[in-house]
């Protein structure tokens, strides 16, 4: 019975050994690790308006010129068309490639003889 028991506690110092030499290895940390996160960083570059159609049928077609200067990843476009005073405005979803530029086109429906329609868009990150 002694045997088994010294061979209990030798087998105890032994892991308590390992344990505390594994524990003394993983803090050797000098400080707070910091994590650079690559993210999109879109910018519209110009928007160019068509008007189109006929009276029933009257439309904007908008084409958006959009930029990324990040990394890859989903952005939201929004487009907005005045008429009148009247502003109307659409969104759409887009996945953008690092360092590229992109064209999203988007068609809006406008009033036939309501006045000229002008354009603005802006990029949102979601």
């Amino acid at each position: 019975m002694n045997r088994a028991r010294l061979f209990g506690i030798v087998i105890t110092l032994f892991l308590l050994a390992m344990f505390f030499s594994i524990s003394a290895c993983s803090s050797t940390s000098t400080g707070p690790t910091t994590i650079t996160v690559n993210q999109v960083k879109p910018s519209v570059q110009s928007v160019s308006i068509v008007n189109t159609g006929t009276s029933g049928n009257y439309y904007a077609i908008l084409d958006i010129t959009v930029r990324n200067a990040g990394a890859d990843g989903m952005v939201i476009v929004v487009g907005h068309v005045t008429q009148g005073g009247q502003t109307t405005t659409s969104q759409m979803p887009a996945y953008l490639t690092a360092n590229s530029k992109q064209v999203i086109r988007m068609v809006m429906p406008l009033q036939w003889g309501a006045g000229q329609a002008t354009a603005a868009a802006e990029v949102q990150i979601p």
